[in-house]
């Protein structure tokens, strides 16, 4: 299959942006990019989709998300109890139906997004008394044919965690035992499914949670508990070869170093990372780990993610939703350039994070993140043909030049009209299609 466009930002090692460009795809992969005339010579008896009024780019990746909120926008936003009253849902009264809902919600809301790969918590908090949630929480990726990650383990000290299945009313009281073996279920039935668009995250609902988001903890070092937790989770990453993520703020990444620094490795992506030190982010990039930036969140609101100064230090950044609740959305585009702006604030200085960077953020510096960057985040041969394409004839793309600065700087996920995963069309004309 031909995708003939239009401009063709390719993300690839030399960064090219091809006006007129054309990707050809065939099977699940990527077969060539390059000038349209030469690529349409070349393939000249190969099945066409016209995209020549689009520009194409990899599929967007919402490194860092939470299954749930695609249905509980607004829930209690404002009042500063919003995350005890999702909470207490989705541990207590949400089941395997309000899942399945959701998880249909968020994909669908993604996909006109341009998000083709995206991370999931089920909960604020991993709900872990039953691998039945997880499942559910993936269905809807599933059957829209994204790539999805379902992020799953310990949901941090104290314990237990007190859940209730929703169906008969039990009480159930989750420890780190159970935890674990809940995640080692969800493992065994979701990763590597659909294809190979599910997979797993080990991952752990704090860092070392005695430490707030000011750097103060009770006790000053991570318990017995968060140690536990920790070496168990590295185990069982190691074990199966599973990425690892986690919440993050001030003092954790000091505190978890001296209790098992074996958690800081190329396999951890941290979300949030609001209020850690200077020292903390030598430790991450020192270490491979990569963070997830979510400009939007609640978290940076109360301390700030030092972004320039980690990428910097050689940190690996990308922009994530912390999805759709409560009060954002799955716009990953529009959330790039508020993520540019808070650190142009801070530091006065409206050179900082160029358009490409915010691309990247969204693309291979997330697949990365990840540890995706081998099959996706980019447009080049050899990797799997997940290919977004906006309108370029929306009033907010013309006039049509310099289409990279105009993507950051004025697109939506709502000039995504165009949407494919592993060769397969998912979004075609604004409508989600089965091809």
């Amino acid at each position: 299959m031909v995708l003939v466009g239009g401009a063709v930002i390719t993300v690839d090692d030399d960064r090219r942006v091809l006006d007129p460009g054309t990707t050809v795809v065939e099977d699940d992969r990527i077969a060539a990019v390059g000038d349209r005339e030469t690529i349409l010579e070349a393939y000249s008896s190969v099945e066409r989709i016209d995209l020549r009024e689009s520009a194409l780019l990899p599929g967007l990746i919402d490194s860092h998300g939470h299954a749930g909120h695609a249905l509980t926008k607004n829930l209690a936003s404002g009042t500063g109890d919003w995350l005890e009253v999702v909470r207490e849902l989705y541990c207590r009264h949400a089941g395997e139906r309000f899942w399945r809902a959701e998880s249909r919600l968020a994909a669908l809301s993604r996909l006109r997004a341009g998000v083709t790969t995206s991370l999931s918590y089920v909960g604020s908090v991993p709900r872990v008394d039953s691998p039945e949630y997880d499942v559910a929480a993936a269905d809807g990726y599933r059957e829209l044919g994204l790539r999805h990650v379902c992020a799953v383990g310990p949901p941090g000290p104290p314990y237990p965690l007190d859940c209730r299945d929703p169906r008969t009313g039990k009480e159930i009281a989750v420890d780190l035992d159970r935890a674990i073996e809940t995640t080692r279920a969800v493992i065994d039935r979701l990763d590597g499914a659909a294809d190979g668009r599910l997979s797993v995250c080990v991952a752990l609902a704090e860092l070392v949670p005695e430490f707030e988001g000011d750097g103060d903890a009770t006790p000053p070092q991570a318990s017995e508990r968060s140690i536990a937790g920790l070496e168990r989770v590295v185990e069982l990453a190691a074990e199966h070869d599973l990425p690892i993520q986690a919440h993050c703020y001030g003092g954790q990444v000091e505190a978890a170093a001296k209790a098992v620094p074996e958690i800081l490795s190329p396999s951890l992506s941290l979300a949030h990372c609001a209020g850690i030190s200077e020292k903390e982010i030598e430790l991450l990039a020192d270490n491979g780990v990569a963070a997830s930036h979510g400009p939007l969140t609640h978290a940076y609101a109360t301390a700030r993610f030092p972004v320039i100064e980690a990428l910097d230090a050689g940190l690996t950044v990308a922009i994530s939703t912390d999805g759709a609740a409560p009060d954002r959305s799955f716009d990953l585009l529009s959330q790039a350039r508020i993520a540019a702006q808070l650190q142009r604030v801070h530091f006065e200085d409206t050179s900082l994070l160029p358009a490409g960077k915010l691309i990247e953020a969204m693309t291979i510096d997330a697949a990365a993140t990840l540890g995706l960057d081998g099959e996706i985040g980019s447009l080049e041969p050899g990797k799997k043909a997940d290919v977004i394409a906006l309108d370029a004839r929306s009033a907010r793309l013309c006039p049509r030049y310099a289409l990279a600065q105009r993507v950051v700087h004025y697109a939506t996920g709502g000039d995504v009209a165009f949407a494919m995963v592993g060769g397969r069309v998912r979004l075609q004309d604004w409508n989600n299609v089965r091809y």
